[in-house]
Formats: structure tokens, sequence, C-alpha cells
């Protein structure tokens, strides 16, 4: 096998970190779209918690790739 160049690797590496990214901002918009619904009823309110928690796990992702990204 050949061997990769750093320049190769940096390449790589960076279509990786958007390809994350793009999967983060599509989840992201599942989330808020289940978070409106969970905010139709009070019966939701552990559902609500959870995805709230989520999106901000998911803010924190998104995050963190734009630092790498840079």
């Amino acid at each position: 096998m050949e061997n990769v160049s750093e320049n190769e690797k940096k390449t790589i590496k960076q279509k990786l970190l958007e390809f994350q990214k793009s999967g983060l901002v599509s989840y992201g918009k599942y989330l808020t779209e289940q978070h409106e619904f969970a905010s139709k009823t009070d019966s939701r309110k552990a559902y609500k918690k959870y995805i709230e928690e989520q999106i901000e796990m998911n803010i924190g992702k998104i995050k963190e790739i734009d630092e790498k990204l840079k």
C-alpha cells in the first residue's frame, strides 16, 4: 500500500469532519421538529427534557467540529 502524504491526510480528515457536521446539522433539524412535537402536550415533559439535552449536546458537537475545521 502506498504511503499517504500529510496533505492527503489533511484533506481526508477535513472531508470527514464536513460529512460529520452535515449529519449533525440534519440531526439538529430532526431534534427541533421533535421538540415542537413534544411541546404540544404536557404529558410529554420527560421527552421534551430529553430532546432539549440532545439539542445542547448536538450544538456542542457542531462547535467542536467547527473548531477543528479552522
